[in-house]
């Protein structure tokens, strides 16, 4: 679909991508065409952006991880989620990706933080473990970290408090998007979230508004919460 928006790294896309059931949900725009994929893993993505296909990739994952549970950028992203806060789970240390069991992982992360790790935290690590894998250094401000609730929280102007698996938060996403990511067109959003399996569709609306955190760091107008680096040179740091 497209949009009447140019960006600053016409050279490649941009893309935003969302953890989905079985792989990853991306939302591409490459000069003024937005599409929407599903991926099982994000290793072509990574391709691109080492050979220049690729300009900017937002992703909702950490990817700089702690030792110690201290990850200054979550209090941050929390704090502009407000009464939303609960949506931006724990990180896990990094001792916790070692780990092939629920347990084990939540012993690890009360060893080197003082805190339980949850259920939540702990189904994201084979994510966060493929992120962790495929990282290098000149992905460095390329692949950056981001969050759907809070590129909506900037959106909108404050945190949304529908859940987005409801009809209402939904439609208050989507009415987000249109304006923000679509140029105020709806036609556009709609025909590319029908497109796309209907159990997939909460997936899309946060990975277009990862793209448009993509869009917003490729332009230069992005937030930056954070930016300390974890002990392998990884940011902990949230674009928005």
């Amino acid at each position: 679909m497209t949009v009447g928006r140019s960006h600053l790294h016409d050279s490649g896309y941009l893309v935003g991508v969302d953890g989905a059931p079985g792989g990853w949900m991306a939302a591409y725009e490459s000069r003024g065409q937005l599409s929407l994929s599903f991926l099982s893993t994000i290793e072509p993505i990574v391709v691109d952006l080492r050979v220049g296909v690729c300009s900017i990739a937002a992703i909702d994952m950490p990817i700089g991880l702690s030792l110690d549970g201290v990850r200054p950028v979550d209090a941050l992203a929390r704090l502009r989620l407000g009464p939303r806060r609960s949506t931006f789970f724990p990180t896990p240390v990094r001792a916790a990706l070692d780990a092939t069991d629920f347990e084990t992982a939540n012993a690890a992360n009360r060893a080197a933080s003082g805190k339980g790790l949850s259920i939540q935290a702990w189904n994201l690590v084979p994510k966060i473990l493929e992120v962790d894998n495929l990282w290098h250094r000149s992905l460095l401000e390329r692949l950056v970290e981001a969050h759907p609730e809070v590129s909506f929280a900037e959106m909108a102007g404050s945190p949304i408090l529908s859940k987005k698996s409801s009809p209402n938060g939904a439609d208050e996403r989507s009415a987000l998007l249109s304006t923000h990511l679509c140029d105020g067109s709806a036609d556009v959003l709609d025909q590319l979230i029908e497109a796309i399996p209907t159990g997939l569709h909460v997936d899309a609306i946060d990975a277009l508004a990862l793209l448009w955190t993509a869009r917003r760091v490729s332009m230069g107008d992005a937030v930056k919460l954070g930016g300390d680096l974890d002990a392998l040179g990884r940011p902990m740091a949230l674009h928005i």
